[in-house]
């Protein structure tokens, strides 16, 4: 090797990982087992004087303000390093907007001057977390959930399916039962609401589930009081900490509930891998982590298995749950930390890697859902979509 060669390998630093949320950002360096700050994805806003979320924007101009801020948040306050000496790893969902997507790497190539960045799929990386070659990952998000097959490091995209099922479903029901129980107009932000989920909700057995729609419901579970600041406590009582994730359950004419959800990816994956996914399930996200989840979500899979239209179409024995060598709300960013530290020197890129010299020349990042970057170089058509970029 030689000497210039050896200096340069000696000088490459650490790549960071940003896995940016609806609710919550994931934040630290690749190689590492967890981030190194899990914080609210908002910012002191010095204009309106208030916190206020990354998502809150209305023009493009005000996300990348937003990003602007947040960023610099994560950089100068939390990590302590200059953004221009780091490669970024960026996780994100496969259904991300592009407006977000081709911002936020405006603002990491134009504002910070990032040297190189890559952009990495949450269920990939998750499933790198495991090592399984095949997987079906759940991940339950702040608004969504998202279901996914990945099947030797490839996602199946025609199977992925994304329902509004995520913990402001679980938050909006749960409110709705502590205002039946109160008897009056309850107002709680959402952050009481979430720290009430967290301390006391849990998911109940599908039979138990069953009895509380019967005419002679179960005998509910031990109330507890939580306290506030200025109402003084709230009670929640036992039969609202038991339904507050029934919605996730909740079967109607479209098949939109979480376990329809997961069924419906499994169906539309090949036929030889369905029962390895069945058999590899991967439930990640920040709603992941309410006790009894994973077994009602197995009774509730196990069941419709027998119902049409899956009993016709579907074999698959029993599901078998997996737990990532990591919290449930940052599965996804060890699998960016993975994916950032395989790469020589502790860079994060190789092949698809993304050089600021090359966005700042084609402005424009790949995309799956872009025809420029999924049609292959001998198809019919890729002359006329050369022309057109």
């Amino acid at each position: 090797m030689a000497l210039y060669e050896g200096i340069a390998l000696i000088q490459e630093k650490q790549a960071v990982v940003l896995d940016l949320g609806s609710e919550y950002t994931k934040f630290g360096f690749t190689g590492e087992a967890a981030p190194r700050c899990i914080i609210r994805s908002q910012f002191w806003c010095s204009t309106e004087r208030r916190f206020k979320k990354v998502y809150e924007y209305s023009t493009p101009e005000e996300l990348y303000d937003n990003l602007v801020n947040m960023l610099h948040l994560l950089y100068f306050r939390h990590v302590l390093v200059n953004p221009k000496e780091r490669k970024v790893v960026v996780v994100e969902s496969l259904l991300t907007p592009t407006l977000f997507r081709e911002t936020l790497a405006k603002v990491l190539f134009t504002h910070y001057e990032v040297s190189g960045a890559v952009w990495a799929d949450s269920p990939r990386m998750c499933a790198m977390t495991l090592g399984a070659p095949v997987t079906l990952v759940v991940s339950l998000g702040a608004r969504e959930a998202e279901v996914a097959a990945v099947v030797h490091s490839c996602v199946v995209l025609r199977a992925v399916q994304a329902q509004p099922l995520g913990a402001a479903a679980v938050r909006a029901e749960l409110l709705h039962l502590l205002r039946q129980d109160c008897g009056s107009d309850l107002h709680l932000p959402d952050h009481v609401l979430e720290d009430i989920t967290v301390k006391t909700c849990f998911v109940s057995p599908r039979a138990r589930a069953l009895r509380w729609q019967s005419d002679s419901p179960p005998e509910p579970a031990r109330g507890v009081r939580y306290p506030l600041a200025r109402l003084g406590a709230v009670c929640v009582s036992g039969r609202a900490r038991e339904l507050a994730a029934e919605p996730l359950f909740r079967r109607d004419n479209e098949l939109a509930s979480l376990p329809d959800i997961v069924l419906q990816c499994i169906m539309q994956c090949p036929i030889d891998v369905r029962r390895a996914l069945a058999a590899n399930v991967l439930l990640t996200g920040g709603a992941a982590s309410l006790p009894g989840l994973r077994a009602r979500l197995s009774q509730e899979l196990a069941h419709l298995c027998t119902l049409p239209p899956y009993s016709s179409r579907l074999r698959l024995g029993e599901f078998k749950f997996h737990r990532a060598p990591a919290h449930d709300m940052s599965c996804a960013w060890l699998g960016g930390a993975l994916c950032g530290a395989g790469e020589a020197g502790g860079g994060a890129g190789g092949g698809r890697l993304l050089s600021r010299d090359v966005y700042c020349r084609e402005r424009r990042l790949r995309d799956w859902v872009n025809l420029l970057d999924n049609t292959p170089p001998h198809h019919p058509q890729r002359d006329h979509l050369d022309l057109t970029l």
